[in-house]
């Protein structure tokens, strides 16, 4: 079982995976349906638990589509129902996810999501604020109790507006609590929006490092 993935033709996304659950398990469920060539298994830097999420690779497209079709809202792992959509190369590519975060992008964290929101009602819900640098990426804490998300903005003036409109608000009988994001190497409580921040995110716009 490789922990790599290269191929997004072949790689599907899996979401709304319990914490606890293993490399091991996610394998063992799939290979049930067909060979699995690789998977890959997020970990928070910081936390050190498993995002929520994670991609396997076949062999073959068809194979991709198949799982698709049979597993997609169709199968529980731990008393929850695996999301399972086709990857694209911006999510599976490991290149794409290390550009993502080396770039001056606002990283914002997002807590006390309901479980029936996914990446896409996410991305849907803070887009309207203005461009994503890329998906978002959701996760637990307190073992597996909290549902929370990392979004990420190409303009702090857009990540400041929806921090200030939607921190507190109820979305789908949550109360959501919105800020920016500790950083991962930061010292002591360093958070993202920095002064410092916000000159490197406006010199890489203006330079054309951060593509609209």
């Amino acid at each position: 079982m490789n922990a790599s993935v290269n191929n997004p033709e072949t790689t599907v996304y899996v979401g709304n995976i319990d914490p606890t659950v293993t490399k091991e398990d996610l394998y063992e469920l799939f290979v049930q349906v067909s060979p699995v060539a690789g998977i890959r298994y997020p970990k928070d830097k910081v936390l050190q638990v498993h995002q929520g999420f994670a991609f396997v690779e076949f062999y073959t497209s068809e194979d991709c589509q198949y799982v698709i079709q049979l597993m997609n809202n169709c199968v529980q792992l731990y008393e929850r129902t695996l999301k399972v959509r086709r990857a694209n190369a911006q999510q599976s590519g490991d290149a794409a996810s290390i550009d993502l975060k080396i770039q001056p992008v606002a990283k914002i964290f997002v807590k006390d999501l309901d479980t029936s929101i996914d990446e896409l009602h996410i991305s849907k819900l803070f887009s309207k604020f203005g461009p994503l640098a890329g998906a978002p990426e959701i996760f637990y804490l307190t073992h597996g109790q909290v549902r929370c998300a990392y979004v990420y903005f190409k303009s702090y003036e857009h990540a400041d507006n929806a921090i200030a409109t939607l921190n507190g608000q109820l979305v789908v009988n949550k109360k959501l609590t919105i800020d920016y994001a500790f950083k991962e190497n930061g010292k002591g409580n360093a958070k993202y929006g920095e002064e410092v921040d916000r000159l490197l995110n406006k010199e890489a716009r203006k330079h054309g490092l951060l593509k609209w």
